[in-house]
């Protein structure tokens, strides 16, 4: 299974066999995280310091739920599918090496993507399902037909050889298929 995980669908995945889900909800997390800033900023020039920090606390403990729903799913749907190994992005330094502009940066550092990588973890070894995390690189730019590399137009990929998907698909579609960063490729 390969998952390619993102901020307007946190995480988007692909089995072995063909089949894809779409999980969680980017546009309804940012509309939170922006209620919540909103609400901060507006108590901030009253001087309700407490109310602030109470504020925080209950948008990371939705930020927080909505992993653990989403690392639930998608571990749940390996089990049913019978999914030996999971295959993640390694998002280590994502902050420093994505060009991203100003409106795009404060989503990229809020993006909680690193506790659900952890939330997937935890509870596929409790399931006995292996983790693994491979390169990043261009997996969203590579046709899984032809391995040719476009850029995707908005969230369609669109191939010279006719292939076309989601673009976030695509993504899942090849972390599923690359090799582990240590160079040991296994089958997924």
């Amino acid at each position: 299974m390969g998952i390619d995980l993102g901020l307007k669908v946190p995480a988007v995945l692909v089995t072995s066999t063909g089949k894809t889900k779409f999980l969680g909800n980017g546009r309804k997390n940012k509309y939170i995280r922006r209620k919540y800033n909103s609400n901060r900023r507006k108590l901030g020039k009253l001087k309700k310091l407490s109310a602030i920090r109470k504020q925080r606390n209950k948008e990371s403990r939705y930020m927080k739920d909505q992993n653990h729903k989403i690392s639930r799913h998608i571990v749940n749907l390996a089990q049913h599918e019978g999914v030996s190994i999971i295959k993640l992005e390694s998002l280590t330094h994502i902050r420093k090496t994505t060009r991203t502009s100003r409106k795009n940066a404060k989503n990229l550092h809020n993006w909680t993507f690193y506790q659900l990588q952890t939330f997937i973890g935890y509870k596929a070894a409790m399931a006995g399902i292996q983790v693994i995390e491979v390169n990043p690189a261009y997996t969203s730019q590579l046709c899984p037909a032809c391995g040719v590399k476009n850029k995707a137009k908005d969230r369609t990929y669109q191939c010279s050889c006719g292939y076309s998907a989601h673009r976030d698909r695509v993504g899942a579609i090849n972390i599923m298929r690359q090799p582990v960063i240590d160079g040991n490729s296994r089958s997924a």
